[in-house]
């Protein structure tokens, strides 16, 4: 899993911390963005192997990067986004779907599971 490079997009600086030093301990390249703004302009420098991207930030939510990211002819590729959220159901997940895109429930993982998904969708 050398060289594999993860952008995670997380508000909580304490998941964010665990997230970065489990991924970290799996010999990945891991950068991180704490609000949407600023992982709006990461996400669209592409190159990453895996966006790890929380529904809830400040500024401006994982859904709506998405969907800005499709309308914006500069993004460059990302191989996959996956989307982090501690919702099970609602509106944001139903939007999720109807988007394509495959999510995370944070709540339901602990660090081993976390690590197995994310070296699974790698």
């Amino acid at each position: 899993m050398d060289n594999k490079r993860i952008l995670l997009v997380e508000d909580d600086p304490l998941l964010q911390k665990l997230y970065t030093d489990l991924l970290i301990g799996e010999r990945f390249f891991v950068e991180t963005a704490s609000e949407g703004l600023t992982a709006y302009q990461k996400i669209k420098q592409g190159g990453w192997d895996l966006v790890l991207l929380d529904i809830v930030l400040p500024k401006l939510g994982g859904i709506d990067i998405v969907k800005q990211l499709k309308n914006d002819e500069e993004v460059k590729p990302n191989k996959k986004i996956v989307f982090l959220t501690n919702l099970d159901q609602g509106k944001e997940i139903d939007e999720i779907k109807k988007l394509g895109y495959e999510y995370l429930i944070k709540s339901n993982l602990n660090p081993d599971e976390f690590l197995d998904k994310v070296k699974s969708l790698l």
